[in-house]
């Protein structure tokens, strides 16, 4: 008799091979259980093809979402390709032939599989062995380390001397395994039945022996053979007895490798890669307590004390291969530090073919990073722990030689945005910067691509994890969720046992963090179609094209910075200072901000403030107010695609009028020459552009300025205003106030005074387009004095370039024709 539930699924039409459980009902028909495991078939793709030419793909020695500790511990198989004495009578689709004495598993969070603690689970798994016992079949339910008490890393002579309670230290911890054997030989089914998970969370910071903190699932098969390999297919994780409110997601394999295909196609073909990690301390493994090497065997008297701290040691770790490719244990314990690990099994990949740049810093936000975003991604600081979590005294080429000697030079292939716990630049319009760092990167890196995969703290530690969820979606960039999962797992497990100390997580923690990260990297036949991640897209915020231009550094020493005071290049600064009194107060255009501390030297990582939520064009003044502030370094960024037109340029038409030095006590942001206009006079200049602003000087006796764009009058200006600055002083300096979204095309600017005289110094243009999506361009072939109309007129006045002996006067153009001169030419009308 069919279950009802399928009898009605089948009347839609639906297929009843997708339903991976059914929900059970009061006449006591047993549900049917699902299969917890990721990837029961053993799918794959075979890369080694790529590399060698040979045809091997029928076979693998990596599965999608499944670990080994080495490439070649196990070999996935095709089952025709498998000799009939092993694979069973029924189709299985792929086996795994398991080393001697090697393993291999898959571990989950409790929250992906919709476990809690008491739940009982059942394994069964489908194998092949020459003698009794050979394979092992085990769940493993693992948490975090804990027991009672404190302990100091002093203790074990380490510098920190401070206390911790005894929990979180390293990695997880088995708390109870369950597994089986059989004797019999040749075909066998292994069973694990009624394996609880245990769990019992204590409240509070406190470390207690009878807290059991289980935080995830392992499921583990292992050839206890030294001689024989042994084989498993089709295997099984369900749960027993479960409730019909119970909510078991759906385990879906979700190909997120396709959109970072780039990435994905030189790790198959065993190419180097050049990965940035970005973000805070979080992301490189800062940590209270630090990160040390911890003893992780339990049968050892030394279980859990740390045996190294400081400096990575490729000895003692065991890795003298990763010798120079890690500079502190921080690095190597860290989430990305993981992936470089795992990357190098799953593709069959050297040390040199992943270099691993530590962008990420203590105190750091995305704001800051925009200073060194040049420094980083061109390689130009030497390898060094601090910096870049590489050992000190080696060189780039030495570390990584092909990725040098490539015809795209080191540039990056793949940034990943981790943490933005210290973000809070421009809060709550953070995703501009984020933007702006990323439109920077596909500027000056086309075709670089981008991973999210942020850190969250129960859900409420940082708010711009939404933000790379909006950038997501605009970008294509694939989102890796682990603060969901961490949330989750706090509804179990102390939240203290995952990051015992502020808000940075421990190395259980980054294991976790780690794992999420790592499905980005699954992949397996049938193999999805790529999708490009889009390459500089309609903006996501205004504010976004502020930050996605080069910074100019000014020091001290520049007449741009007045003591504590400084204006603006455009719309996005980063700066640097001090006060005798901390922590320096920040002001921009007179709106108070805050800063946590003074910070004197020049950081690439580390600045004193940062801000750009800003209008373009506008002047904007940034002021550090306390004992004795000094600004020591600023960087201003110059937005994309902006032009200068001081008053001498030849492109003016200065209507008679006379230019005359212009004596600036701010460093002439906008120019040192000046024309001062008279009532009722004006000058005039055409530009290609979207955007504009006009610079004037400010003067007590000041008249107002018209500024009339196309002949209308956009903006009527009283030059008569002085900035109050945050010791009360009125000054009357430089100013300036942009007129946005006039389309992009031909402008004619004219500029006047009214009732006084004022003094006029420059006009900036901008081209502040995301792309070149909505430019139309019309070509062809015209004889002097002809009229071309335009089928559909054209936002405004389009730029119109002759060649041959056509020409064309910029007042016979409008927005829905041109009218030539000259003689037979050809034509291109460019515009929206």
């Amino acid at each position: 008799m069919r279950h009802p539930l399928k009898i009605a699924l089948l009347l839609l039409g639906l297929s009843t091979l997708t339903i991976n459980k059914v929900i059970p009902l009061s006449s006591g028909v047993e549900e049917e259980k699902e299969n917890l495991i990721l990837n029961p078939s053993f799918e794959f793709h075979s890369f080694m093809s790529h590399r060698t030419g040979i045809a091997s793909d029928f076979k693998s020695h990596n599965v999608a979402f499944w670990n080994t500790e080495e490439w070649g511990d196990i070999e996935v198989i095709r089952e025709s390709h498998v000799s009939k004495p092993i694979r069973p009578d029924f189709s299985t689709h792929n086996l795994v032939a398991i080393s001697p004495g090697k393993k291999i598993w898959q571990f989950f969070t409790l929250p992906e599989a919709g476990l809690s603690y008491g739940d009982e689970l059942n394994l069964s798994v489908h194998g092949y062995q020459k003698a009794s016992g050979q394979l092992k079949s085990a769940i493993k339910v693992m948490k975090t380390d804990s027991e009672d008490g404190e302990w100091s890393p002093k203790d074990f002579g380490m510098k920190d001397s401070r206390s911790f309670p005894k929990h979180s230290r390293g990695e997880l911890v088995v708390a109870k395994e369950y597994s089986t054997q059989l004797e019999q030989v040749g075909r066998i089914n292994l069973m694990v039945e009624n394996a609880s998970i245990i769990g019992k969370a204590g409240v509070g910071n406190i470390s207690g022996s009878k807290d059991i903190n289980t935080v995830g699932i392992q499921v583990e098969f292992e050839n206890m053979s030294l001689s024989d390999t042994v084989w498993v297919y089709a295997p099984r994780l369900s749960v027993k007895g479960v409730y019909g409110n119970s909510i078991h997601p759906t385990r879906e394999m979700r190909p997120n490798y396709r959109y970072i295909p780039r990435t994905i196609q030189k790790l198959w073909k065993g190419e180097v890669i050049h990965v940035i990690v970005m973000g805070s301390s979080i992301d490189r493994g800062s940590a209270n307590p630090p990160m040390y090497m911890f003893d992780e065997d339990p049968s050892s008297s030394t279980f859990k004390q740390p045996l190294s701290g400081g400096l990575f040691d490729a000895e003692k770790a065991g890795r003298e291969d990763l010798d120079g490719y890690y500079g502190e244990w921080r690095h190597y314990y860290s989430y990305a530090g993981r992936l470089k690990l795992e990357l190098m099994r799953k593709f069959n990949l050297t040390p040199d073919k992943i270099c691993l740049n530590f962008m990420a810093a203590d105190g750091s936000s995305i704001g800051e990073s925009h200073s060194g975003l040049q420094q980083y991604f061109s390689l130009s600081i030497p390898p060094n722990p601090g910096l870049n979590g590489h050992k000190e005294g080696g060189r780039w080429e030495d570390l990584y030689p092909d990725l040098f000697s490539r015809r795209e030079g080191a540039r990056p292939d793949l940034v990943i945005f981790g943490s933005g716990a210290n973000e809070k630049t421009d809060t709550p319009d953070e995703v501009a910067v984020f933007e702006g760092a990323i439109r920077w990167i596909q500027q000056n890196y086309p075709h670089t691509e981008f991973l999210f995969s942020p850190y969250q703290n129960q859900g409420k530690y940082t708010p711009n994890t939404v933000d790379l969820q909006a950038l997501s979606l605009r970008y294509q960039i694939p989102y890796m969720d682990y603060p969901k999962i961490a949330d989750d797992l706090t509804g179990w497990g102390n939240k203290y046992s995952l990051v015992p100390s502020d808000g940075h997580p421990q190395a259980a923690s980054h294991y976790l963090w780690f794992k999420q990260l790592e499905k980005a990297f699954e992949c397996w036949n049938p193999i999805f179609a790529g999708q490009a991640q889009l390459q500089m897209p309609e903006r996501l915020h205004p504010n976004s094209y502020g930050w996605e231009g080069d910074m100019i550094t000014f020091d001290s020493t520049s007449q741009r910075i007045k003591t504590n005071r400084f204006i603006f290049e455009d719309n996005a600064i980063n700066s640097w200072g001090k006060t005798d009194s901390e922590p320096p107060v920040p002001y921009v255009d007179g709106e108070k901000f805050s800063s946590r501390r003074s910070s004197p030297s020049f950081n690439l990582r580390n600045s004193m403030f940062r801000y750009g939520r800003t209008s373009l064009g506008d002047r904007h003044i940034l002021e550090i107010a306390g004992e004795n502030a000094k600004l020591t370094y600023v960087d201003s960024k110059i937005n994309p695609n902006r032009r200068f037109f001081p008053v001498s340029n030849p492109n003016w038409n200065l209507m008679g009028q006379t230019i005359e030095p212009f004596h600036s006590e701010w460093g002439a942001p906008y120019g040192t020459e000046k024309i001062s206009l008279k009532p009722g006079k004006y000058i005039e200049i055409e530009v290609v552009c979207t955007d504009i602003s006009v610079a004037w000087v400010d003067h007590p006796d000041a008249g107002t300025l018209e500024i009339f764009v196309d002949d209308q009058l956009m903006q009527t200006q009283a030059c008569n205003i002085g900035f109050t600055d945050t010791d009360k002083k009125v000054n009357y300096l430089e100013n300036r106030k942009g007129i946005l979204n006039l389309g992009f095309g031909l402008h004619k600017i004219q500029v006047q005074a009214k009732d006084a005289a004022v003094d006029v110094l420059s006009l900036f243009s901008y081209d502040s387009r995301s792309n070149l999506s909505s430019e139309r361009r019309l070509t062809g072939l015209a004889v002097g004095g002809e009229t071309l109309e335009f089928t559909q007129p054209f936002k405004t006045r389009p730029l119109v370039i002759c060649s041959g002996d056509l020409s064309v006067d910029t007042e016979d153009i409008s927005s829905t024709e041109v009218r030539f001169s000259g003689s037979n030419g050809g034509y291109i009308i460019i515009g929206e």
